[in-house]
């Protein structure tokens, strides 16, 4: 009898444990004080070594499904992703959203250094070009990289107060504003990455999207235009170690020639965070210049 009483109390214990996880904590608006990110240096992926797909492991589909079903380690990863999902998902997002505006954070007040900064990951990209590369790739053509990511039309707009010019009704991603800002800061870029939620909007992103925004955007940018399938290039847990944890907010980042991040921001940005990323980055370009030197 008591055997039988342990075994309910065992169901009931981790069914209870189950429901808990899967609803979710109220965000908490909190301000970046300390660096974030990957604790390891991105890696291109023509050096990944390729695993054979034919291998012992790969053929034994009786072991496979085995360990997917009763594997305890296998089940409790797949298990704790879904909880996850369940807890965070769509409409937790866009109750969050609807509640802060996409403002999930407030931004450092400046740029971290860099010997202290941690790492924005390698993945693979489509550009305007309709050509496939890495994202490290995109990211070292220039000694500074202001990163404009978003997945919604949302997380866009509200991004835009960033890249106001000063006293002016341009913004730097038009086709005078970006002339501007390259005189302005040589030594720096605009990427503008596109995260697609599910397969449909994707193919919206890739195929769609860009024809109606082609004539607006500088030819200079069309590579520095960049679409990835979220899910695929940076699962929730990734995400989250870069803040990135909301689907209708927009995030900038300035990352650095090392792939480094040196300062975030997100969603509507009040005026101290819009100034605080435009010093940073002149900070980052006179660092970038101390280093040339240096380097002669």
């Amino acid at each position: 009898m008591s055997l039988v009483f342990r075994r309910n109390a065992s169901f009931f214990g981790n069914l209870g444990e189950s429901i808990t996880k899967i609803v979710p904590k109220p965000h908490k608006f909190f301000k970046i004080t300390k660096p974030f990110g990957f604790e390891q240096p991105p890696i291109h992926s023509k050096d990944i070594p390729k695993k054979p797909w034919l291998t012992k492991e790969n053929i034994n589909v009786p072991k496979r499904i085995w360990d997917f079903y009763f594997d305890g380690i296998t089940r409790r990863t797949r298990v704790n992703n879904i909880q996850k999902e369940l807890a965070y998902g769509g409409m937790y997002d866009f109750h969050v959203y609807m509640r802060t505006k996409g403002r999930l954070f407030e931004a450092p007040i400046s740029y971290f250094k860099k010997e202290k900064s941690l790492f924005f990951p390698n993945f693979k990209v489509r550009t305007f070009k309709d050509n496939t590369v890495d994202i490290m790739d995109v990211l070292k053509k220039a000694n500074v990289t202001l990163l404009k990511v978003y997945s919604t039309d949302s997380g866009k707009d509200m991004l835009a107060d960033y890249f106001k010019i000063p006293n002016s009704d341009d913004q730097y991603l038009s086709k005078t504003g970006i002339q501007q800002f390259h005189k302005s800061f040589p030594k720096s870029q605009i990427v503008e990455l596109v995260l697609s939620e599910k397969w449909s909007t994707h193919f919206v992103h890739t195929f769609v999207t860009p024809n109606k925004i082609k004539a607006d955007l500088p030819e200079s940018q069309y590579d520095k235009y960049l679409v990835a399938l979220r899910e695929s290039v940076l699962p929730r847990n990734d995400r989250e170690k870069l803040l990135m944890t909301n689907t209708y907010a927009g995030f900038v980042y300035l990352i650095d020639d090392s792939y480094r991040i040196r300062w975030a921001g997100c969603g509507l940005p009040e005026e101290k965070e819009v100034q605080s990323l435009w010093k940073a980055l002149k900070g980052l370009e006179k660092e970038a210049g101390r280093k040339l030197v240096k380097s002669r």
